[in-house]
């Protein structure tokens, strides 16, 4: 006869030990990722405020400054939305939607913008400007889709928090 194996002790000691290590690596890159990100950000800034500096002394038109300088910000605005997900992540354990749409949105208008200030620049007329029309109309829809995905996303949460509050 043979004995029945204690399966009790060897198993969840190494199944407990992954997951710990597992944890302790995912927190770890998350770390190293939330570090990388406000490099990112802190260089965005730091080319944003040269750049801005350097176009006051080269003469460039208000516009053009302008333009960029917006752009600049609103990219430092969607690496702080990332920023802000990640700590979000990590407080929680789990991966929220709805600030990956802000980032979506911002990123789109963004584009927009961009766009926008490139149409001026171009002839009346060709394929150039057919194709940045196009784009143009695809990102409006884009925006429009992003919008409803927010609206969407928060409709949820409120019934799902409205669902398993107690009663008053």
């Amino acid at each position: 006869m043979t004995e029945p194996r204690d399966r009790a002790d060897p198993q969840p000691r190494f199944v407990g030990g992954v997951r710990t290590a597992l944890g302790a690596v995912e927190e770890a890159l998350y770390v190293i990722v939330g570090v990388l990100l406000l490099a990112a950000a802190v260089l965005v800034l730091v080319g944003t405020v040269s750049g801005f500096v350097s176009s006051i002394r080269a003469h460039q038109s208000a516009v053009n400054i302008g333009v960029v300088l917006l752009d600049r910000v609103l990219l430092i605005l969607i690496v702080a939305e990332l920023l802000h997900t990640l700590r979000l992540a990590v407080l929680r354990g789990e991966i929220v939607v709805e600030p990956f749409l802000y980032v979506g949105l911002i990123a789109v208008v963004r584009r927009i913008l961009i766009i926008t200030a490139e149409l001026e620049g171009l002839a009346s007329g060709g394929r150039a400007l057919t194709n940045q029309l196009l784009e143009l109309g695809l990102l409006g829809i884009l925006t429009l889709a992003l919008a409803v995905a927010v609206y969407l996303v928060r409709r949820s949460g409120r019934q799902i928090g409205a669902s398993t509050a107690p009663p008053m």
